[in-house]
């Protein structure tokens, strides 16, 4: 529902600015209602990318869709930097060299001033925790703030003779653009990645298993997320060697019941029961390989 609301609020914005550009053909103009485009495009695929992430596990995708929405935000933060940004780079260095004033800039600052009231109330929106596609949209809002900003003031000095003003103001926001896209495209390209949790989760999945008695040993846990907020949990525990294997698998089951109640974030779980002790709690699959083919 955010996502929808920001989307129609955009398109309203791009029609605002492009209206007033033809009018008072100030660069920074042009720049936001490009900028806003853009966004438009961002919105919905952001937008696509949950009702993709959403859809159930299937055959050719087994651990689920969850990533979908990890991908829509590196796909954004390219086109942050490699697109919009660039161009306004390349605009914002030609209005330096070769200066030309806008008309009726009054009429453009105050569009650009109603078109940032929409975005910034669309922030309070997005206030509190968010989803990865929520925060890249979120971060689009900020961006479209201080950019707004930035060319309100790039008009004004335009306007009292200092023209490059307007060309520097698109540099601004193209600096702003990239340093987002930067943000946006690290933090989702880990999890695309296989991008592991924080050593606090695999304490907690170190001293559940271990409240067993049976267990003597936790050890090579991999875990991965599948999703923003679903992890693929692979582990391996030491038991009495004498063990049978139903009591094994009775003994795998309930510990699975218990990490999956008291860690939600686990959306599947295999364990792998030993007759030896491991060394490390925490493990690669090429380490666990390795170990295999030695034996």
């Amino acid at each position: 529902m955010k996502l929808k609301l920001t989307l129609i609020a955009y398109v309203s914005i791009v029609f605002a600015k492009f209206v007033c550009y033809l009018i008072t053909n100030y660069l920074a103009m042009l720049a936001e209602a490009l900028h806003n485009v853009v966004d438009v495009l961002i919105f919905s695929t952001l937008l696509y990318s949950e009702r993709l992430s959403a859809k159930p596990a299937d055959h050719i995708h087994p651990l689920g869709h969850g990533l979908a929405k990890n991908l829509s935000c590196v796909v954004v933060a390219v086109i942050f930097i490699t697109v919009v940004a660039f161009e306004l780079f390349l605009e914002g260095i030609e209005r330096i060299m070769h200066p030309s004033i806008g008309r009726y800039p009054d009429l453009a600052i105050a569009v650009l001033m109603a078109t940032t009231i929409l975005p910034i109330m669309l922030t309070v929106m997005y206030r509190g925790e968010r989803t990865s596609t929520e925060e890249s949209a979120f971060a689009e809002l900020q961006n479209d703030i201080a950019s707004s900003l930035g060319a309100i003031f790039g008009i004004y000095f335009s306007s009292i003779g200092y023209p490059i003003a307007d060309g520097l103001a698109s540099i601004f926001i193209a600096t702003l653009i990239c340093m987002n896209g930067y943000r946006l495209f690290k933090t989702n390209a880990s999890y695309l990645l296989g991008r592991s949790p924080d050593e606090s989760f695999y304490e907690r999945i170190k001293a559940i298993t271990e409240s067993f008695p049976e267990v003597e040993d936790v050890h090579d846990i991999i875990a991965i997320y599948m999703g923003e907020d679903k992890i693929h949990l692979d582990m391996h525990i030491t038991v009495d060697g004498s063990m049978t294997v139903k009591e094994a698998d009775e003994l795998t089951a309930r510990i699975a019941k218990k990490i999956l109640r008291e860690v939600p974030e686990v959306a599947y779980i295999l364990i792998h029961v030993c007759a030896e002790r491991g060394k490390e709690i925490k493990a690669t699959y090429d380490s666990v390989m390795r170990r295999i083919f030695r034996m």
